[in-house]
């Protein structure tokens, strides 16, 4: 017995006409909205001479650039 089913595939890649830029993500401006709050936080922090703090912002910072070249990198759409 042969199998004469079709198989489609439903994976999109980043060339499709029908995905949307990489500057028109959630995670973009979500990334962007923790890097500037980070490096605010960074800034005070720096001022007021309390190095834990700063410390800790700037890991954020870097999580946040992190996030934005990921997804500008990435090649798939994410699924949830």
């Amino acid at each position: 017995m042969t199998d004469t089913s079709t198989t489609t595939s439903t994976s999109v890649s980043a060339t499709d006409d029908n995905s949307k830029p990489f500057w028109a993500s959630q995670t973009i401006w979500s990334a962007i909205a923790v890097v500037g709050s980070s490096v605010t936080g960074a800034i005070l922090a720096w001022k007021s001479q309390d190095m834990a703090s700063f410390g800790v912002a700037l890991t954020a910072a870097l999580g946040g650039v992190n996030a934005i070249i990921g997804r500008v990198r990435a090649s798939a759409v994410i699924k949830s």
